[in-house]
Formats: structure tokens, sequence, C-alpha cells
């Protein structure tokens, strides 16, 4: 099965779509967008000057005062060491005003961000920085211990530290440089991030996100979302990710928004802060809004919210039904995107989230999906699961110094995203399961999410994770791992019971564990296999 987004979004958002040659290959793309990450924040400058771009728990900055103190930085890093164009530069930020201006000092000389996870250990953090070459490192304070054993053998230059600086770093603020920062030719086809996978399958992999990939999914989400001049977004996860730099962060400066940053996430202190600062617009993990709804008086909260969308984990049903009850007057859009797709790649139209509860909708308008038999390369039936495989200008061209690995999963411009999926007549995209994760049980092939959808609807069950475990008769079974609910008590023989009155029988668990937390990776997906 193989749908185009442009086939099926309403004409106002399609109809100007141009056709456009990109990594050697024809690609949809939108017209009028910003050239650059840079011309997307010179174009914010320009128009909304006065208007705060970044509310960050220390500080505020307008338009005006972000593009001065990007370009300040990228002074220094032009004058003190030389950064130009395709030069790597590390950013280990918390979530923080500092990191914003990094990302777009880089851009502003060309030079790749190679943003890091400051829930990474020192082992992890030397291979990224070793494989990337930055050549010069910008980090926060609190991350110092996982750098400080590896700093002797990291190919940085310099390193600059966010508040306290310790001996052999440097003060952030003393890269700042008052000279006007060269003007580069910076291409839309050029690199402007790595950022990491997560590594659930061997060695992390650098996704190599361009300017025309991020700026083509910042301008899906505008169109798809409907995002406006002036709104205002929450950033609850971690910016360092697609989500929270490309989808909120940067989709802010298209727009001429505001973006207001939580450095860590508080489930309390988000919701004061959807009040606080009027936000119109929000993307997150379906954990964040669990977590949300949890807090006494969440009710009450978040009606200024115009535009939510959902994703990067399944989400049950029930949490859908739950998240439109808080936020009647919103529009809710479930998402699926990746490191390598620059964020979205499909999104749910509007008003058809409980229609389709769980699927994560259509392409959006640039992209082109298809579902392909696992082994054969066969291209499936309508309704038919295989794995999902994506085109489009948003999927990154490759990653970072690993050609094996590009040419394993871009090969004839189509990302092999290693999810199992099915597309309907209608073009509706439904996730089954990882490739990896599915169960073969005596050939009966079971997907791990539909087990855990039943299991998150259990009244005692807060979040669940279901894993192929050995079977000496039928190869594998299901394990289920649940997370109960605070005050609540889970009976393992009720869950099969639960399972075994909506499912098949060869799907129900055949072992059930309680846990206090499913075990997750510093990118917060689940660890699977520390489940098995």
């Amino acid at each position: 099965m193989r749908v185009r987004g442009s086939d099926l979004w309403p004409a106002a958002l399609t109809r100007d779509l141009v056709t456009e040659t990109h990594y050697g290959r024809m690609l949809r793309g939108y017209p009028r967008r910003p050239r650059t990450l840079a011309d997307m924040l010179d174009r914010a400058a320009d128009r909304v000057p006065d208007r705060d771009a970044i509310v960050a728990p220390d500080r505020r900055l307008t338009w005006r005062e972000l593009r001065a103190e990007v370009d300040r930085m990228a002074s220094g890093l032009d004058v003190r060491h030389g950064i130009k164009g395709g030069d790597r530069v590390g950013l280990l930020f918390l979530n923080s005003a500092e990191f914003c201006v990094a990302v777009f000092a880089c851009a502003r000389l060309g030079a790749i961000a190679v943003t890091l996870n400051t829930k990474l250990k020192a082992p992890e953090l030397e291979f990224m920085l070793q494989n990337s070459g930055a050549r010069v490192l910008l980090m926060h304070e609190a991350v110092w211990d996982e750098i400080a054993p590896i700093r002797a053998r990291i190919p940085c230059e310099a390193v600059y530290v966010a508040g306290r600086a310790p001996a052999g770093t440097s003060p952030l603020e003393s890269l700042a440089d008052r000279s006007v920062p060269p003007a580069v030719a910076v291409g839309e086809d050029d690199v402007a991030f790595i950022m990491y996978t997560s590594g659930t399958t061997g060695r992390p992999k650098g996704a190599m996100g361009t300017h025309l990939g991020i700026i083509s999914s910042n301008v899906s989400l505008e169109r798809c979302m409907g995002l406006r001049d002036g709104d205002r977004t929450l950033v609850a996860v971690p910016l360092f990710h697609v989500t929270g730099l490309i989808g909120q962060l940067l989709s802010m400066a298209l727009v001429g928004g505001t973006t207001v940053i939580l450095r860590t996430f508080d489930a309390a202190e988000a919701l004061r802060l959807l009040d606080a600062e009027r936000i119109t617009y929000m993307i997150a993990a379906p954990t964040v809004f669990t977590m949300m709804r949890q807090q006494p008086g969440y009710r009450a909260t978040g009606q200024s919210l115009r535009a939510v969308g959902y994703g990067g984990a399944p989400t049950p049903p029930d949490g859908v039904r739950a998240l439109r009850e808080w936020l009647p007057a919103a529009t809710l859009q479930n998402a699926y995107g990746m490191t390598e797709t620059c964020s979205p790649t499909t999104l749910m139209p509007p008003g058809e989230e409980l229609s389709h509860i769980s699927s994560v909708g259509w392409p959006v308008p640039i992209a082109d999906v298809r579902t392909v038999e696992v082994g054969t390369g066969r291209e499936c039936q309508p309704d038919e699961v295989g794995e999902l495989w994506v085109s489009g200008p948003m999927a990154v061209p490759g990653y970072w110094a690993n050609p094996d690995a590009t040419a394993a999963t871009m090969g004839d411009g189509w990302l092999r995203t290693g999810d199992l999926a099915k597309i309907d007549a209608d073009g509706y995209v439904t996730i089954m399961d990882r490739l990896k994760d599915m169960i073969n049980r005596g050939g009966e092939k079971i997907y791990c999410v539909e087990v855990e959808d039943v299991l998150c609807a259990h009244p005692a069950i807060l979040e669940a994770a279901v894993v192929g475990i050995d079977d000496a008769i039928y190869g594998e079974a299901v394990k289920a791992c649940v997370v109960a609910r605070a005050g609540a008590t889970v009976d393992p023989e009720d869950v099969r019971r639960w399972v075994g009155a909506r499912l098949a029988k060869f799907k129900v668990p055949r072992e059930v564990a309680v846990l206090d937390a499913l075990p997750r990776n510093p990118n917060g997906k689940v660890i699977k296999s520390a489940l098995r």
C-alpha cells in the first residue's frame, strides 16, 4: 500500500506544493519557505522584534535580543576558533535559553550542531563527540561530571560552560564577541544538526538533519496543525530531541511565536505555566499528558490550548479520550515521526482523533509512505501489515560517518523505519509494533501495542509494556510488565482474565510482572530487552 500525503489533505494545504530536486531526487516541497535556520531567525526578528522569543526559568529574550546574543556567540566561535561551514559544535545543555542561542549561532555560521542528551553517561558522550569530530563543546555545568573523565580523549579544542566553569574550561559568556559574524553562504541541503538515535540496537547513529528537512517539518506543522503568528508553546520535553527542538522551538521561529521552557519536566509547574503564559500550542509524549492529568485541579487548567500534538510512543485509546475530556476546545492530533524524519511524518487530520483513535493519521503533504512485506519487498495491500517506508524532504539523507547504516536504511530514496504498520484505503496509518519486537507464537503474529492498549484500559494499570519470552512449545509467549496506578493493586491473574475477555487466547500474557516503573533509555523509550 502506498499513499501520497498531497492526495489526502485539503487542497488549501496542498495546491501550491512545488517539485524540486534535492539529494539527487525529485521531491515535493513548500514554496516561499525560509531557506535556512538563520533566515528563519532573521525573519522573526525583523517582523516581531519586541515579542518574546524565549521564556526560560531565569530570563526572557525578545526576538531582537535573541538575534543579538546569537550574533555575539557566532562571532566568538568564528574569531576564537575559526568555526566555519560544516564544522561540528557539541551542545550539551539542559533546557535553557543558552541552548537556543547556541543552536542559532551554529546555523549562522553554517556549522553543524551536535545536540547531545544530558542523561547520557561519559562513555556514550565520548563516542558521540569522537564520532562527530566536534571541535568545540558548549555545555551546562550540571553535566560536567560526565565530561571530566573523558576530557582528554574527546576532540574538542575548547569547552565553554554555562554556570560555574571548572578548571580547564571557560565561562560560556566569555565566548561572546562584539564583532559582526561573517556572511556565510549556507545551502538548504547542508546539514544543520547531528542527532544521535537511541541506540537500543547497538551503537547510536548520527542522523543528519538538513536545513531543508527541518524547515519542511516546521511548515508541515504550521499547515496541518494550524500554527499562527504569535502562538505560544510550552516545552515539557528535552530540547535536544526533535520534538522539542524542531516541533516546538523552530516551529515558533517560523511563525514568530514564543517558546516557554521547562528546564526539566515537572507536572505541577507545567500546569501552572499553561495558564500563566497563555500557552496555545503543545506537543509531547503521552506520558507527559498522563502525568499532568494526575495533578489535582488539572481540569481547570490549559483552556488556552488550541493545538495539541501527542506522539513519540503509543497512546492508548483511553488516554486519547481523557485528553479530549480535559481539553474539549483544542484540536488533538496524534503524530508519528522519528529522529530520521526531523519530527512529523504523519499527523491526524483535525477532528478525527476519536473516529481513528489508534491511528497516527495521514502522511504530511510532502511525504509519501508505503508498507512493504518484510523479506520480499512486495508492496502490501490495504490493511495488510508490513514495514513502513517513508520518502520526502523531511527524511535525513544519511547517518554521519556511517555509510553502511545509511545504505541499509535509506536505499532507493526510501527510509526504512523499522516499524510495522498498516495503511487503510483512506490513507490512515496505524503503527503496530517495532519490527524487532513483534511476537511470533506458533506462527501467530502478536503486535505488542494491541495487547498494551488492552492492558492500559485496566482500571488499576497506569502503563504497560509487552515483550516476547521463550516458550518450549510455541517458540514465544507473551509477557506483560505493568505499573500500577497510585493507590491501586494489580493482581496478575485478574490481568490475564482482563486480556482474555478482550483478545484471542494466544495473545493472553503467560507472565504478568508488576513493576515500580518501566525501564527507559536516556531518550525516554522503554528498554524492552531489560524486560524479557
